[in-house]
């Protein structure tokens, strides 16, 4: 079985990416997916049926549960049910300025109940956040997430990826950590498939067969997907023009990322940003 590689960009102002949702079982689709980044998940109402690296499991109303690191999972409401959920997409990066190892760590937010009930009690002050018409409100969460990063950092560290670490990989990652590394940190200029497949040492075509392996989407997709989503990211956050956000990020002209935004969005890049700020 193949699973699909999502690419999270974070909120210019908070070192993490904060989602809320109110989901209905009987209309939220979601499938398998992976990412780089930890993914914290609180259940403000309802439940959510789970699956981590093929165990399922039923998260209650007030609790919480962590993805690690390249963990397989879905997250959606319990079959009948609406779900009011929070999702918190944490840094590699960042927390890479605190803990240098970060590259070798997995975390458990279950080694004492006492770690646990810190956890949530900060979440459950991330979703009362939601409630408030508060135009300082990203201070607060600011000061929370951090809150988050300490409790991780200090009482849940565990388990280095080595030869003899306890965790058995699931697949092969290795390669396209190394590759979707190489391709967020260039993705502005550009990157051929010799290029790519030189950075992890495998053949064009073996690269090529290998990455939509692991991220269900190919080579160039990945990287024109990363492009657009960086590009529309500035047109909100810094009023870039169609014209700029196009050729900062990477794309050839400004043809092309309205190609890719009909595409992915079906709809132009000024529709997309105008839709985004209206929700």
């Amino acid at each position: 079985m193949n699973y699909k590689y999502e690419i999270i960009n974070y909120d210019k102002n908070i070192p993490a990416k904060i989602m809320y949702l109110n989901l209905s079982s009987d209309t939220h689709k979601t499938e398998l997916h992976w990412h780089r980044e930890p993914e914290l998940v609180y259940v403000v109402e309802g439940q959510a049926e789970c699956s981590n690296n093929g165990e399922n499991f039923i998260v209650k109303q007030n609790d919480c549960f962590l993805f690690n690191s390249e963990d397989v999972h879905l997250v959606r409401p319990a079959k009948g049910m609406n779900a009011k959920l929070i999702f918190i997409q944490l840094s590699f990066e960042y927390m890479r300025a605190f803990c240098r190892t970060i590259d070798n760590i997995f975390f458990d937010i279950c080694k004492s109940p006492d770690t646990k009930e810190k956890f949530i009690s900060v979440l459950n002050d991330i979703s009362v956040l939601d409630s408030k018409n508060d135009e300082y409100s990203t201070l607060l969460h600011i000061s929370n997430i951090n809150k988050i990063y300490y409790l991780l950092l200090k009482y849940c560290l565990c388990f280095k990826r080595a030869s003899d670490s306890l965790v058995i990989p699931k697949r092969d990652f290795s390669y396209a950590k190394i590759a979707i590394s190489y391709i967020n940190e260039n993705f502005k200029r550009e990157i051929s498939l010799n290029e790519i497949s030189s950075v992890v040492n495998l053949s064009p075509s073996y690269f090529s067969k290998y990455f939509k392996n692991i991220t269900q989407v190919s080579f160039s997709d990945y990287l024109a997907n990363l492009r657009l989503e960086n590009a529309i990211q500035d047109m909100i956050s810094k009023n870039s023009t169609v014209s700029t956000a196009a050729l900062e990020n990477g794309f050839a002209n400004v043809k092309s990322f309205i190609t890719q935004c009909k595409k992915i969005h079906t709809c132009t890049p000024a529709q997309y940003k105008k839709r985004l700020l209206n929700r």
